[in-house]
């Protein structure tokens, strides 16, 4: 994308900038953000070595280079993209301790990293879907609300080749509602007042308990339950009243926070009573958690919601929203759960898509993409899989453990066999047994057996 009006002055100073000049100080930038990172996570005082605040911290600096530098990645020449890629290797080399022939394919699947390529990629498209959800809130726009940037050929064929992929368009995206509302108390939202709210209490007490709650709390209230429900095949919505109900298919991308949210949304829509007392349940304790803490980084289908329920405002009394506990025999919960796992192919489709589901969609086909290329890779059956470190970081105690078991898990631990592959050892064979004097040699060999007490 390029801008119609003056180009600012990080603009002049980017186009200013030659390629070497950029990779002499993207290199020294890293290199020095990859010094102070490795002086805390060589810190003997720290208990665990954070290796996911070091991978944040890489994919902060590519990403920042990347895209502030171009925006998007149709101007990064060939000599840029290597740069970048022997930067993001050599500081996952440090954040693991892993030496510098390990192959760099097995490099970023036990870090858990994207191909540099794919990485750019989906952050320049993320930062338009981000602006994009933003709606006329985005810098992006100008003060009557229209764009303030240009879509040049380039760009608009990533995102139309993007969301074709998805089989849906821009126009779905839920974003920011145009006319900002007061955050504070949306409605009354109870999430663990009531006796019932307790799950640690038997199905049974929890149902007498509710339809106790019922008769005395909301007896004058229009009931309405919402449930969502997520399968290989389907997405779907479903609410229900005692005068009608709905079931809707969603886009598959939707997790089931946004398909729990979009399911009040539409009950707010459809089976709303005029100058009655609203009583929502729903059985989804982080959406009504979100919606108790909204705040402007909330998400947009929170947005979403929060703006229908301050419309509603006007046509109701009160607006009640209430967690149930799900599977807990309460009637209206039940129904509504049944309801939404019904759906077929026959049943009408809602568009709406959330950005950010979109967002950690592209994450997980990008990290996919690495996976694949290990697994056709000729280190998959020598190696065999591996899990990446940050699942097993959680049970280490120190960054020394953190290494030695990386350089397990890749074989490549410094043996003389390995030292003997490259060059750097005469002998690769143990001196007592005659064998190659490997990892699997070292586990069990005698010669090496105080050291196996010591770790």
């Amino acid at each position: 994308m390029k801008r119609t009006g003056t180009p600012n002055a990080v603009e002049k100073k980017i186009s200013e900038t030659s390629c070497n000049d950029f990779r002499r100080s993207f290199k020294a930038e890293v290199e020095l953000e990859a010094g102070v990172i490795t002086n805390r996570v060589y810190n003997k005082e720290s208990e665990i070595c954070n290796l996911n605040a070091f991978f944040k911290s890489i994919d902060t600096k590519i990403g920042r280079k990347s895209t502030v530098k171009l925006l998007t990645y149709k101007q990064i020449s060939e000599t840029q993209y290597k740069a970048c890629n022997s930067i993001q290797t050599m500081a996952l080399r440090v954040a693991l301790g892993l030496p510098k022939w390990t192959p760099n394919i097995v490099l970023m699947k036990i870090a858990g990293q994207e191909v540099l390529l794919e990485k750019i990629k989906r952050l320049a498209a993320q930062f338009f879907i981000r602006q994009l959800a933003n709606g006329t809130q985005s810098p992006i726009y100008d003060q009557n609300c229209r764009p303030s940037i240009k879509s040049i050929k380039k760009d608009e064929v990533l995102m139309a080749n993007l969301f074709a992929d998805l089989d849906t368009s821009t126009d779905h995206i839920i974003a920011f509602p145009d006319t900002l509302f007061p955050r504070n108390n949306v409605c009354e939202i109870h999430l663990s007042d009531f006796s019932f709210q307790n799950k640690a209490h038997p199905v049974f007490l929890i149902k007498d308990l509710f339809e106790e709650a019922a008769s005395k709390e909301f007896y004058d209230y229009h009931i309405i339950a919402t449930d969502a429900s997520k399968s290989h095949s389907f997405t779907s919505i479903a609410g229900i009243s005692n005068l009608q109900s709905f079931v809707y298919r969603i886009h598959p991308i939707n997790s089931i926070f946004t398909a729990e949210a979009l399911a009040i949304c539409q009950a707010l829509d459809e089976l709303s009573v005029t100058d009655k007392n609203l009583l929502l349940l729903t059985d989804s304790y982080s959406v009504l958690q979100a919606l108790k803490c909204l705040t402007i980084k909330s998400p947009k289908v929170i947005h979403r919601l929060a703006g229908k329920i301050f419309v509603r405002k006007n046509f109701n009394k009160k607006i009640c929203l209430v967690w149930t506990p799900g599977h807990s025999l309460i009637h209206w919960n039940e129904k509504a759960d049944l309801l939404a796992k019904t759906v077929t192919e026959s049943h009408p489709f809602i568009e709406w898509i959330a950005s950010e589901d979109i967002i950690s969609h592209f994450q997980t086909i990008s990290l996919q993409k690495t996976n694949h290329s290990f697994q056709n890779s000729k280190y998959q059956e020598s190696i065999g899989d591996i899990p990446t470190m940050l699942t097993l970081t959680p049970w280490l105690k120190n960054r020394r453990e953190d290494i030695i078991i990386a350089r397990l898990l890749t074989r490549m631990i410094i043996t003389p066999a390995l030292l003997h592959r490259f060059g750097l050892h005469n002998n690769p064979r143990c001196q007592i047994c005659n064998r190659d004097n490997n990892i699997e040699h070292i586990l069990f060999c005698s010669k090496y057996s105080n050291h196996r007490s010591i770790l």
